[in-house]
């Protein structure tokens, strides 16, 4: 009994040492058993938090529709490739090639909640108003548990997040499964000497011994997982998150301005995907616009344009346009101008852009029609999700268990690819 005690004891103590490597992560099997063969593919979401409006993004309307469903500050049409941006994407109309833009996504939840659980799980979960606790995985978990919470070569973590999104945790998957957070860069500083690490490292190793008579689950999966604490910690998985390295033409072609702002997390993201981090979000809330649209639009774009076509330009540039699919999205759209010279909240025509991947680009995909309720090829989050799957390369099929032992399918129920 006191030999078990010990063993626990050390066990515990084990979570201190990698960047987020939590014990749960370190007890499941399925990081290594499960882990599919390596597909160079990534996704980066950008979430635009607050439901944007379809009229001044990427939907903007044609000039024969009533004044109040029309963009208010004007719109940008690209006659070779028939999308039309609002007036301020001055940056992103120089990129309408690149861009495929849905104008039929639809879903039926106008809540801030559960619209955004639903984007980002492919699930609609009445009971999230009330709960914290996601019912289905997010995207980015699932990428996750597929692939392994970590690259294989280099130890940088799978999924990444910039910005908290409702639903973007590992629900039924397990909380290894939850995005890595970097807004605490010194996750990825060791805080002991190096020559207190090795006795960590012999720590480590009485590691799977102590797993098996804790839990009787974990012996195999724990050298998978041990070996990746150390290539975060001593590798080069921290070089992917220094963006102090990029050159001032870089920032300047993202549009970023001091740390931590939208441009700085965009080049971030570009690095995390070259170093082969496979799902990273990135939240640009702000964007619930009830009254006074106009105004609040023409700060709010101008930043996240920029970085956005920055980014275009620069996985352009560096080759990395099939590997990384972009996402742009919110929880919804909105509704035609209200009394407030502003927005409310419409899910029958949520916004979505995405551009990069191995899909013809330059496109608008479904149609809506004068009301924004889609007429054609209506598409939803379960049809975004095997999207990504798509580009992944992850069969319909493919199933994990969830933390009780149980099979489940990782997507459930019949949705199509939009691209």
């Amino acid at each position: 009994m006191l030999d078990f005690i010990f063993n626990r004891r050390n066990f515990l103590r084990i979570g201190s040492i990698g960047a987020g490597m939590t014990l749960a992560g370190l007890t499941d099997e399925a990081l290594a058993a499960n882990a599919q063969s390596y597909e160079d593919k990534s996704v980066v979401w950008v979430w635009l938090g607050g439901g944007p409006t379809q009229f001044e993004t990427f939907h903007a309307p044609k000039d024969t529709v009533p004044s109040e469903w029309r963009a208010v500050n004007g719109a940008r049409h690209d006659s070779k490739t028939n999308i039309t941006l609002g007036e301020d994407w001055h940056e992103l109309s120089k990129h309408t090639s690149k861009l495929n833009v849905v104008n039929s996504f639809s879903h039926k939840d106008s809540s801030h909640r559960q619209g955004t659980h639903f984007m980002m799980t492919g699930h609609y979960n009445p009971e999230r108003t009330t709960t914290s606790t996601a019912k289905y995985p997010s995207f980015g978990s699932i990428v996750s548990a597929v692939y392994g919470t970590n690259h294989p070569q280099n130890g940088v973590p799978s999924y990444v997040k910039q910005g908290k999104i409702e639903g973007d945790e590992g629900a039924w998957l397990g909380g290894a499964y939850k995005p890595f957070d970097p807004s605490n860069k010194d996750n990825l500083t060791p805080r002991i000497e190096i020559d207190r690490f090795n006795n960590r490292k012999e720590l480590l190793g009485s590691l799977g011994s102590a797993a098996k008579d804790i839990s009787g689950r974990g012996a195999e999966s724990v050298g998978f997982y041990k070996g990746q604490a150390y290539d975060v910690i001593l590798g080069s998985a921290k070089d992917a998150f220094a963006t102090d390295q990029e050159s001032e033409t870089t920032k300047t072609l993202y549009g970023s301005e001091k740390a931590n702002d939208i441009g700085e997390q965009m080049i971030l993201a570009r690095r995390l995907v070259e170093h082969g981090t496979k799902f990273v979000t990135l939240h640009y809330g702000g964007w619930d616009m009830h009254s006074n649209i106009s105004n609040a639009l023409k700060s709010k774009v101008a930043p996240i344009d920029k970085a956005i076509s920055g980014f275009l330009q620069d996985i352009w540039d560096r080759g990395l346009n099939e590997k990384v699919l972009l996402v742009v999205t919110g929880e919804f759209g909105r509704t035609k101008i209200n009394a407030n010279a502003g927005r409310d909240h419409w899910p029958a025509i949520t916004p979505m852009m995405m551009a990069g991947g191995s899909y013809e680009s330059g496109r608008t995909i479904g149609e809506a029609d004068r009301s924004y309720s889609p007429i054609e090829n209506p598409v939803g989050p379960l049809d975004l999700q095997a999207t990504l799957f798509d580009h992944f390369g992850i069969e319909h099929g493919t199933q994990r268990t969830d933390m009780s032992g149980r099979p489940r399918y990782l997507l459930e129920g019949e949705a199509k690819v939009i691209l």
